[in-house]
């Protein structure tokens, strides 16, 4: 059983927060979860730049992402009780971002996670300074990404590429980040972009 959190994110408003929170949004296979691992590793070490986990309704050994496994009725409990910053499910999993991750926040870091666009609206409404990171791929990388992580069939595939042909983030927190090249370039761009942010 979830105990409430210190902090309930009723509490959480944009004058509370001098951190800077940063939510990486995109399609399936744009490359969000690689670019975020080789960040991680380019700011091991550091305490200006944090990557919490999130809670997802998956395994602990299912999918390449190192995040906490909670049960359905785990995540409900834990969100009736104001346990998570933000909170939405896709593709018949739920995710959630700690209410904890609020004292990183409390403390001036910068927090990266990997978001929903579905959850931006809310974000810009709770946090002062928030910036979204837009990950994008042409659709012959997406498939081809797609297909080598063997996670979802062809029908699966096909249902992910056809979102990502709507997927469109637009406002004055938005930066536009293309990533159909090598990742290790990528991961570059994306560690100045936190680095100039922190």
């Amino acid at each position: 059983m979830f105990a409430a959190p210190r902090i309930p994110v009723r509490a959480v408003t944009q004058d509370t927060l001098p951190g800077t929170m940063v939510l990486v949004v995109g399609p399936s296979g744009a490359g969000k979860d690689s670019l975020i691992d080789g960040a991680r590793r380019a700011f091991a070490g550091g305490a200006d730049v944090v990557f919490p986990r999130r809670d997802i309704t998956r395994p602990a050994d299912a999918g390449s992402e190192d995040h906490v496994a909670v049960t359905e009725s785990q995540f409900h409990a834990r969100r009736e009780l104001g346990g998570y910053l933000l909170s939405w499910g896709a593709h018949g999993l739920w995710y959630g971002i700690p209410t904890e991750t609020v004292d990183h926040l409390l403390g001036g870091r910068t927090v990266v996670v990997n978001a929903s666009r579905s959850v931006i609206e809310e974000a810009r409404g709770r946090f002062q300074h928030l910036r979204v990171v837009s990950v994008t791929a042409d659709e012959e990388t997406l498939r081809a990404r797609l297909g080598a992580r063997a996670r979802e069939t062809d029908a699966q595939i096909a249902h992910r590429l056809e979102r990502a042909r709507a997927f469109r983030v637009e406002g004055p927190d938005v930066i536009d980040f293309p990533n159909d090249g090598p990742l290790e370039a990528a991961v570059g761009r994306f560690a100045r972009i936190l680095r100039d942010l922190t």
